[in-house]
């Protein structure tokens, strides 16, 4: 088995490096097959988002590229796509399977803020609180609550292939006193959703951004034996922002999803997605 990576972002969002640093670095490293998923513009402007002015160079950087180093790894080209409950959907005339090869559907914004922006579940700690109390009186669980039930709005509406870090809020959750993710109520939620992923087809993404650095996977490792007994695929990336920091977390990532009994991973062969055997 060779690795490979689908989530990353280029200085077409929030990335920073080119396309091309990344390409080199994935051949350097010895991926056969790497992917580009650049946030996705937003009908508002953000520091992390592709602007809609950059889209077609975008879409033409990645083709150069591609057929560039055709005969030195296989390229391929999606976005991270939001999804605002009742703001943005993931359909999307701009961005479908006729001009991607994939999309993650990912969640980073909940409910709107009486300002008006929209509250960021994927920022620093202050701004999180700062929006906990306003829209949920510093109350941790009905906010965790509302998460879980806008990522089943995400994954009943569907129109994306990789479930994109579905826990991702226990990250700033696990900051508050009263929030423990070994809850049979948490559990309970995580259970939930991971069914219904596993009843649309959808891959759920290994998420290893932080694994080094903070020691954070999401999913979290203790929910690995669950998602191997639902038998839901995934799919391994690290979320890079940085060429260097493109495999970060794979080792322990793979050795605790063999030790909870995963034989596979998905990977784009072809064009499709199939199931690589974990050795």
């Amino acid at each position: 088995m060779y690795w490979s990576n689908y989530h990353s972002h280029c200085v077409f969002c929030d990335g920073r490096s080119s396309m091309e640093e990344f390409v080199h670095f994935a051949i350097a490293k010895g991926l056969k097959k790497y992917g580009f998923s650049s946030h996705a513009p937003l009908p508002f402007n953000t520091f992390w988002n592709m602007k809609l002015d950059d889209f077609a160079e975008y879409q033409s950087e990645f083709k150069r590229l591609k057929e560039k180093y055709k005969s030195e790894i296989e390229l391929y080209i999606g976005l991270e796509v939001d999804y605002i409950h009742n703001f943005i959907e993931i359909h999307n005339d701009l961005y479908s399977s006729n001009t991607m090869d994939y999309l993650i559907g990912s969640i980073h914004y909940m409910d709107q803020l009486p300002s008006g922006d929209f509250w960021t579940i994927d920022g620093n700690f202050r701004d999180f609180f700062a929006g906990l109390k306003l829209l949920f009186d510093s109350e941790i669980r009905p906010a965790v609550e509302r998460f879980y039930e806008i990522s089943q709005c995400m994954i009943e509406k569907g129109g994306f292939d990789i479930v994109g870090h579905f826990d991702k809020i226990a990250m700033n959750a696990s900051n508050c006193v009263d929030f423990d993710n070994s809850a049979s109520w948490y559990k309970n939620r995580v259970g939930e959703l991971l069914q219904l992923i596993k009843d649309k087809g959808l891959i759920l993404e290994v998420n290893t951004k932080s694994l080094v650095e903070k020691g954070l996977c999401f999913p979290d490792f203790k929910f690995f034996p669950l998602i191997n007994d639902l038998q839901i695929p995934i799919v391994v990336n690290s979320d890079c922002h940085y060429p260097t920091n493109m495999l970060d977390g794979f080792e322990p990532a793979f050795k605790a999803l063999k030790t909870a009994g995963f034989k596979t991973t998905r990977q784009l062969i072809e064009g499709s997605w199939q199931a690589v055997e974990i050795i």
